[in-house]
């Protein structure tokens, strides 16, 4: 939630409980991107460092980095007293991606 409050783009890796669950929620809503592992559930650096390149310096990048800065705008208008909308709108924004 941090991240989304500072219109800083998520780079996500899931370890356990509930984090896989938050990785696909940040990309779905556009936010941020989640670093895959390979099909022995291993973390590969080269992966990892390809997703942060692509979020922070490539073209194809600037579509989370533009929905970030937006979510901010709309955390910022929504203040703390109404952040149950927030997650009703994520939710919607999830459901209709």
């Amino acid at each position: 939630m941090e991240s989304m409050n500072f219109g800083v783009p998520i780079i996500a890796v899931s370890i356990h409980h509930d984090q896989p669950i938050n990785a696909r929620l940040v990309e779905e809503v556009g936010v941020g991107v989640e670093v895959l592992r390979d099909r022995n559930k291993r973390l590969s650096g080269e992966r990892l460092g390809a997703v942060i390149k692509q979020v922070v310096m490539e073209e194809c990048g600037e579509v989370v980095r533009q929905r970030a800065a937006e979510m901010k705008e709309k955390l910022k208008s929504k203040g703390d007293q109404e952040i149950d909308e927030v997650v009703k709108e994520l939710v919607m924004v999830c459901n209709n991606s």
